[in-house]
């Protein structure tokens, strides 16, 4: 594990002295006097393996050469200074950042300083540009390292850059690194000559809980905001909510909802970032799925929301799963539990197929194609049946060439009429007493 810090530099140079000014910086109680570079304050404060400069053309490189040529011991090359000098005096924004030759001064502080330059980004062509000049950090930075990053110097656009950095090594990347601080060095509120060295990293912990709100408004995952609430009883049921939606287990999913709906208080009591943007977001999500009593309707919900993340694949399960719950329901059939089953709700799908066949057996009669009955029923076992014939192919990774596209075209049709169709039990109820499709199969149990 290594300690690194990520600084900007600017060009900023006193016109007498050529440097920065020199300033007293404070770091919590210990005053670092006489530094023209925060940054040897910060590395002397948190004990710094490793610091890397980010900056353009015009940025200080021969002060920060001859600094640390002294602080490193390292042989001092006049000429090179004066390379340096020349290029970063002359600089404007027009100026290549190859005419720069940082070469030598990252293979004098090798594996302690790395210097990148960047362009001024003055349109969405260089910021692009530096974006991929900057993600090299991603080769700098090992798992289990600690990150600094401090925006005191260069440009304020340097203070997005690291913000963006830092969620793509963490969230493209995967890089398991922390950052412990983000300093900003207060030259313009310092008192009796002392400035304040501000830690700003409250605002990517609140970046983290931002994101973690969205991860759970949008996609159900609490994972993120439950590794940051303190209050571990409330952690466990968000984690338990997240793991029984993921699993599609209905059962576990609505007990979880119920769970976090009795820790009214705990959410609302909760403190920091997280009491700005935790609880409305908890409460959303809950609102949505808590009101259905019956377990069919609470799926065909469940399949809306996953059709809307695009999670297609549990959108099709739930919905046939709810076409036959609320047939169980609707007709009263029992759960098959004997030796001889062959699963819990086969009645109600004897009885689907039982329409199914009806439909077939008859639809090429003029009559039973204009019957407003068979035109209803026609609307669920189409669903009932194309749904089970995805379901099909998803447990067994088949499906054609444009059969995806096709069957996402269906299911938002599906996702809006099914939520009609199953709160009209009376329709069911009146067909099955004309056709005694439910009395014939519960005979024969």
């Amino acid at each position: 594990m290594s300690k690194v810090l990520i600084a900007g530099i600017g060009g900023g140079k006193n016109k007498e002295t050529a440097t920065y000014r020199v300033a007293n910086y404070k770091i919590g109680d210990k005053v670092y006097n006489q530094r023209s570079f925060i940054t040897s304050a910060l590395e002397e404060h948190y004990h710094i393996d490793k610091t890397i400069f980010i900056g353009t053309t015009g940025s200080m490189w021969d002060n920060l050469y001859e600094f640390y040529s002294k602080k490193y011991q390292k042989e001092y090359d006049e000429n090179y200074h004066f390379d340096l000098m020349r290029v970063i005096d002359n600089a404007t924004m027009d100026t290549s950042i190859n005419t720069l030759n940082l070469f030598k001064f990252n293979e004098t502080f090798k594996n302690k300083i790395l210097a990148i330059v960047t362009k001024y980004g003055m349109n969405e062509l260089e910021i692009f540009e530096n974006f991929n000049l900057i993600i090299k950090l991603q080769d700098e930075l090992k798992d289990g390292d600690e990150v600094y990053l401090d925006i005191t110097h260069s440009f304020r656009s340097n203070a997005f850059w690291m913000f963006l950095v830092m969620n793509y090594l963490t969230d493209v990347e995967d890089k398991d690194i922390t950052v412990r601080a983000i300093t900003y060095g207060m030259f313009e509120a310092q008192k009796d000559g002392v400035a304040p060295v501000v830690d700003l990293n409250a605002f990517y912990k609140i970046l983290q809980w931002i994101k973690g709100a969205n991860n759970f408004k949008n996609y159900g995952n609490s994972y993120l905001i439950q590794e940051n609430i303190d209050n571990e009883k409330l952690s466990k049921k968000l984690k338990n909510f997240s793991d029984a939606l993921n699993m599609n287990y209905i059962g576990s999913l609505r007990q979880s909802i119920n769970s976090l709906k009795k820790l009214k208080d705990d959410i609302e009591n909760l403190e920091g970032p997280a009491k700005l943007i935790i609880p409305k977001v908890i409460k959303d999500f809950m609102n949505r799925f808590a009101s259905e009593d019956k377990d069919y309707l609470f799926q065909a919900k469940l399949a809306k929301w996953y059709f809307e993340q695009k999670r297609y694949a549990m959108s099709y399960i739930n919905i046939n799963e709810a076409i036959i719950g609320f047939i169980m329901d609707t007709l009263d059939f029992p759960l098959l539990t004997t030796d001889k089953k062959k699963d819990e709700n086969k009645l109600a799908k004897d009885w689907l197929n039982m329409i199914i066949s009806r439909h077939e057996n008859n639809k090429i009669y003029p009559n039973f194609k204009t019957d407003k009955d068979n035109i209803e029923l026609y609307r669920y076992i189409k669903i009932f049946n194309h749904s089970r014939k995805v379901r099909n192919e998803i447990a067994h990774s088949l499906g054609g060439k444009d059969s995806a596209f096709n069957d996402i075209v269906s299911l938002e049709k599906y996702c809006d009429d099914i939520l009609d169709l199953l709160n009209n039990r009376d329709f069911i109820i009146r067909i099955d007493d004309k056709l005694e499709f439910s009395k014939k199969l519960k005979k024969n149990l």
